[in-house]
């Protein structure tokens, strides 16, 4: 058995909920005045372009792809947000490179910048002995009538063998069958050679990070902990019953330290996360 079989059995017999789990209410904010600062600092209405919303879409998840490398073990500590992390990284080496969380939040908040609902999502692994874990942008496409998932660390997208692009949840329920999906043909990673066996390698990728998801409740400019009216953003998490995010974070910060050693950030993290609520939403929530 394959890495491959076991992830999308993972996903095939641990389905996410349908039914209405807390009260949740997803909101795009389209009015920002950071926004109007990043479309003059760079050139964003114009790379979008005149097209329809995919068009656009593309346009900047490829903007943003072939101008900014990723670097994984990133650690900066720069404000985040899309002109913060442009500033440092655009156009620059490898060295001044950022991580998918980043690359993430440059493609949602110059989609919300046009008017395009778009949002960031953590797409996690289901083990808690698991240390990584992906980021990628949902956009909602009028004229398609619904949402796309865009990897701005792959300058890809995946469709299915109809050529339809695949929203995250229709990726999932792919991947749980094991429907074949395809990248677009112009994905690539940094300077790499994008092959058949990078493919292969990236579904299986993807079917490991797709157990569950988290995500803002409000999608803005820099958009994590962003006071809305009286309410501080929420963090919402979409997961099978019965399955504890709360667990794996805490077994996965313990499994850390016998691997690692003791670090201060891994005591703060246990506190962090033993205070922590969690609120959750359905995959009807969700899209």
């Amino acid at each position: 058995m394959s890495q491959y079989d076991i992830f999308t059995g993972l996903l095939k017999v641990f389905p996410l909920p349908v039914k209405k789990q807390d009260d949740v209410d997803f909101l795009f904010i389209f009015k920002h005045p950071k926004y109007e600062m990043l479309k003059a600092k760079y050139p964003i209405v114009d790379i979008a372009g005149n097209g329809d919303d995919f068009s656009k879409a593309v346009n900047l998840l490829n903007w943003v792809s072939s101008n900014i490398y990723h670097m994984g073990n990133y650690s900066g500590a720069i404000p985040a947000n899309a002109i913060s992390y442009l500033d440092h990284a655009f156009g620059k080496d490898s060295a001044q490179g950022i991580n998918c969380v980043g690359l993430s939040t440059i493609l949602s908040e110059c989609l919300l910048s046009i008017g395009i609902k778009a949002r960031k999502v953590f797409i996690m692994p289901c083990s808690p002995y698991d240390a990584d874990n992906h980021v990628v942008v949902q956009a909602y496409i009028k004229e398609m009538g619904k949402w796309v998932m865009l990897d701005p660390t792959f300058n890809a997208y995946i469709n299915n063998a109809q050529g339809d692009c695949l929203s995250l949840l229709e990726l999932r329920h792919h991947l749980a069958d094991q429907a074949p999906v395809f990248f677009n043909t112009d994905a690539k990673y940094n300077d790499e050679e994008w092959t058949e066996d990078s493919a292969k390698a990236n579904i299986e990728y993807f079917a490991k990070n797709l157990f569950y998801f988290q995500l803002s409740e409000i999608s803005t400019f820099s958009d994590e902990n962003e006071p809305t009216g009286s309410a501080m953003n929420r963090f919402i998490t979409l997961c099978p019953h019965g399955f504890s995010p709360k667990l794996v974070r805490i077994s996965n910060v313990e499994y850390r330290r016998k691997q690692y050693g003791e670090q201060p950030w891994m005591v703060q993290a246990l506190e962090n996360e033993k205070d922590s609520k969690y609120f959750f939403c359905s995959s009807t929530d969700f899209e």
